[in-house]
């Protein structure tokens, strides 16, 4: 999967996160095509553990200039779909900031092969 379609999956997700993120909606790629790189899903939680929905996730490639957004769901939960094989899961940067919040980097969960990546993120109030 190219860097231009990653992006166009993400304004999917950010145009329809519910359906995008209970798993299907048929947004996006086909569940049978290869993505490459292993999805990344998460939540955004603030220092007391509640979740934060509506929040502004960034996903950075750093060795490629490139970078993606989309939002939390009402949950505060977000999905990103798998970037292209060249991209190594640990070169990914995930932010996420909200208004009345300082911005967080997500802490990574690494995977073994193909299986998703988890990322938590952790607001503080200002």
């Amino acid at each position: 999967m190219t860097i231009r379609r990653a992006l166009i999956a993400s304004f999917l997700l950010v145009a329809f996160p519910a359906g995008a993120f209970a798993g299907g909606g048929g947004f996006g790629m086909d569940e049978d095509e290869d993505t490459g790189g292993p999805p990344f899903f998460g939540i955004v939680k603030d220092q007391a553990g509640a979740s934060v929905p509506d929040t502004k996730i960034t996903a950075t490639i750093a060795k490629m200039n490139s970078s993606l957004v989309l939002r939390s769901d009402a949950t505060g939960h977000f999905f990103i779909k798998g970037f292209d094989k060249s991209v190594d899961p640990a070169d990914v940067e995930i932010a996420c900031s909200k208004d009345g919040y300082r911005p967080a980097i997500a802490t990574k969960t690494p995977a073994a092969g193909m299986a998703p990546i988890q990322a938590v993120c952790v607001l503080q109030h200002e």
